[in-house]
């Protein structure tokens, strides 16, 4: 059983402050999720400084594969300590998520993170260390579908002081919230929305702490399989259409011909929806048991161009379009796998045609380089 994890994060500067105080990190790895939240001592430029400093030695260790408990040590004789104040001019919350279900997480004087399971909050067993006379603590998770992670700093528990919470909103009434809010439906990135609106509402205006929030959303992999383009050999037609169907997740198909041949060997009609023709865009089409039929090479140009100039979600939200269609299916999964067919259309190979439209492999590369800057996984086989 493999996991997925989804992240949200938002932060919000202290009043008066141009800079955060507060740095996260977070990165994806093969099989692994990472995240830092450093929280600077003070506010403005120099906490900023020294909190983008832990994250990015923490980051860049984990990066390397060092052990967890290395990475710590590195960071704890790293860090400088206010000579005045007794106190560390960082402290810091790592964690990383593994994709086989156990996340560890080590905390160095940041608020504890809050671990949530079917709506309820369930207890974090932390172990006490110490390195390089810090006291550092310590916990592995196991994970199940469904689980949710939050990581916050100071400046959230702080939220409402002298007001409407006279010793802040603390951590207990944050986790009490939390199970309130996290919604199977709801994405990481809205519930981290979630939590940073109500932080400014307690704090009547613009905070008087930098807050920092990281939502960590257990989940399965979501997965849209694209299929475009016939075979090169035109025996491979069933074959590929199997394979095309074998795959988990939601089925695309890309083109007419492409279209046709799904049809038949699914033998369900293919039904055109001449409703959703505009001036720039073919019509869509319909095959029972496939969750998206376009047209082929314009309508994946023409995504690849809206991807490139940063897709407006809420305006793509509500039309019917090919391309509005497909743009929703690929910012919707983690992952997208192309099966891009080698057969030549001659229709493509009209001189007269503009040039993007000369070999469907180049068109379907340009929308994987794009997918990637969305942090889309994208992988990609040739028939």
């Amino acid at each position: 059983m493999k996991l997925y994890y989804e992240w949200g994060t938002r932060q919000v500067n202290k009043r008066s402050e141009e800079l955060c105080g507060d740095n996260i990190a977070v990165s994806r790895q093969k099989d692994s999720v990472m995240l830092a939240l450093s929280d600077g001592l003070g506010s403005g430029v120099k906490a900023n400084i020294l909190a983008t400093l832990t994250t990015q030695i923490a980051m860049h260790l984990l990066q390397n594969n060092l052990p967890l408990g290395e990475v710590v040590e590195t960071l704890t004789k790293t860090l400088p300590v206010d000579r005045i104040r007794k106190l560390a001019y960082s402290t810091f919350a790592i964690a990383q998520f593994f994709s086989h279900g156990t996340a560890r997480i080590v905390e160095f004087d940041s608020p504890a993170a809050i671990f949530l399971r079917n709506r309820r909050l369930h207890p974090v067993i932390y172990s006490e260390k110490s390195i390089a006379g810090k006291k550092i603590q310590e916990a592995v998770l196991d994970l199940e579908y469904g689980d949710w992670v939050v990581f916050v700093s100071d400046g959230v528990l702080n939220a409402g002081i002298g007001g409407v919470y006279p010793l802040g909103w603390g951590w207990e009434k944050t986790a009490s919230f939390l199970e309130k809010h996290t919604h199977p439906d709801l994405s990481a990135d809205d519930l981290a929305d979630k939590v940073a609106e109500t932080v400014c509402e307690l704090y009547a205006g613009p905070p008087g702490d930098d807050v920092s929030i990281v939502v960590i959303k257990v989940r399965r992999k979501l997965v849209a399989n694209i299929f475009t383009g016939p075979p090169a050999d035109s025996s491979s037609d069933e074959k590929a259409v199997k394979r095309f169907l074998r795959y988990g997740g939601q089925h695309v198909v890309c083109g007419g011909t492409t279209a046709k041949i799904v049809s038949h060997y699914m033998s369900m009609p293919l039904e055109v929806d001449l409703d959703t023709m505009t001036e720039d865009v073919p019509p869509i089409a319909h095959i029972q048991g496939i969750d998206l039929v376009s047209e082929g090479i314009l309508t994946l140009t023409r995504t690849g161009m809206l991807l490139r100039s940063q897709v407006d979600k809420k305006k793509i939200q509500f039309q019917t379009d090919g391309v509005s269609n497909l743009l929703r299916i690929m910012l919707k999964v983690d992952h997208v796998h192309f099966i891009v067919g080698q057969a030549v259309n001659p229709a493509h190979q009209n001189p007269e045609l503009p040039h993007q439209l000369d070999i469907r492999i180049k068109v379907v590369e340009e929308i994987a380089e794009e997918l990637r800057k969305y942090g889309k996984e994208v992988t990609m086989e040739e028939i």
